[in-house]
């Protein structure tokens, strides 16, 4: 199944044509009444396959909103301003991430100019049963660079709070399995690789493991945590920001019924060599006993389960670029 089209009723079919067609759309067909009213007039995308039909009636009202995607909103926005459109609202980047405009056709309803991006089909929350799994077939246990695209930090404003699991766990726990079952010198490149611009996803995907591994009795989740957390040490800008998820994974880890020493030092063993001394040195510490409120986290929950939730900041970790 695919949207075919929207058809919006007009109270002036030539008036409101003379309105899309001024925002880029083309007319495909037009029908007329015997005495030349203009009835109907469906009109094709400027891009894809897209249509949108006016037919005369009564509007009906401004519960039905139309969204028209454009690459470059800023741009198109100054195009149509120029040309006397006006816009009940300018482009403004939405906490959905997308960036959006409100323009008003001539019968009173709304039509929204957006630019989504990837937003669009791969928010950072998107539902976890809707992501395809990244498999060794498919993918280099690195990530070619159109790969690593999502994990992005700019690309996941939110993502950290946002409920669990989520697509983006789904994404980053797939490229994670493939580099655990790959050989040391693939994981050393990918900690090359995965620079400050990756580290606030890659410690967010870390916290929400922790909490993950707790609800789900599964200590595999803090594993992959650890894992993401040492991908992100050797390049890091602050390594600092590592340290309270990577005390919150030991807990995690003990409250799942794992051995959290164990577990560190099987992350360890298969880290590259300057990497994991880091989760050695940690198993040092003489507060573990009570790691996750020294690092600043409290057990709670939300409506899925169990989740630990930050005693400091404004809740989100913020990107060392």
């Amino acid at each position: 199944m695919r949207l075919s089209h929207v058809l919006i009723h007009c109270s002036d079919v030539e008036r409101s044509l003379l309105f899309y067609r001024g925002l880029g759309l083309v007319p495909l067909v037009l029908a007329h009444l015997p005495e030349g009213t203009l009835r109907y007039a469906r009109l094709c995308m400027p891009e894809g396959d897209g249509t949108v039909s006016l037919e005369l009636g009564q509007p009906q009202g401004t519960g039905v909103v139309v969204y028209f995607e454009c690459d470059d909103l800023d741009r198109r926005a100054s195009e149509l301003l120029a040309a006397g459109y006006v816009f009940a609202e300018a482009p403004t980047t939405k906490p959905w991430l997308w960036k959006e405009s409100v323009l008003i056709d001539p019968d009173g309803h709304r039509l929204r100019l957006f630019q989504a991006g990837h937003y669009r089909l791969d928010p950072p929350w998107r539902l976890a049963s809707s992501v395809r799994q990244m498999t060794s077939a498919s993918a280099s246990a690195t990530g070619t660079a159109e790969e690593l695209t999502p994990f992005l930090s700019a690309s996941n404003r939110g993502y950290v709070d946002s409920a669990i699991p989520a697509g983006r766990d789904e994404q980053l726990a797939a490229f994670l399995d493939r580099l655990v079952s790959s050989d040391v010198a693939t994981r050393s490149q990918a900690a090359d690789t995965l620079g400050p611009s990756y580290t606030s996803t890659f410690l967010a995907f870390a916290e929400r493991m922790a909490s993950r591994a707790v609800r789900e009795k599964s200590a595999t989740h803090a594993e992959l945590g650890l894992s993401a957390l040492v991908l992100t040490w050797r390049r890091s800008k602050d390594v600092t920001a590592a340290i309270p998820p990577m005390g919150l994974l030991y807990d995690a880890a003990k409250r799942a019924g794992a051995d959290p020493a164990q577990l560190f030092r099987k992350v360890a063993a298969a880290s590259p060599e300057d990497l994991g001394p880091v989760l050695l040195d940690f198993l040092m510490r003489p507060d573990l006993d009570e790691i996750a409120e020294e690092m600043g986290f409290a057990q709670g929950s939300d409506r899925d389960g169990f989740r630990y939730r930050r005693t400091w900041g404004a809740g989100r970790i913020d990107s060392d670029e």
